[in-house]
């Protein structure tokens, strides 16, 4: 059997489209996996802050209210 330059060609494509597929869905996969932690953290990061909002708050966090003489 002989290899000519165009079924090498056909057989290399063939290959890096296969693979470009392969690594096409391990990145949906980590993607996917990815958001699924990112909403977990929202989740939680709500119930945090809705608890949050029952302590007292401060009004003003860095600076002290004052008035102003005119």
């Amino acid at each position: 059997m002989q290899m000519n330059f165009l079924t090498m060609m056909a057989y290399l494509i063939v290959v890096i489209t296969l693979i470009t597929m392969i690594f096409g869905i391990i990145a949906y996969t980590v993607y996917k996996m990815r958001e699924a932690k990112r909403s977990k953290m929202k989740q939680n990061n709500e119930i945090k802050q809705s608890e949050r909002e029952n302590e007292p708050k401060e009004q003003y966090l860095f600076f002290e209210q004052k008035e102003l003489v005119l």
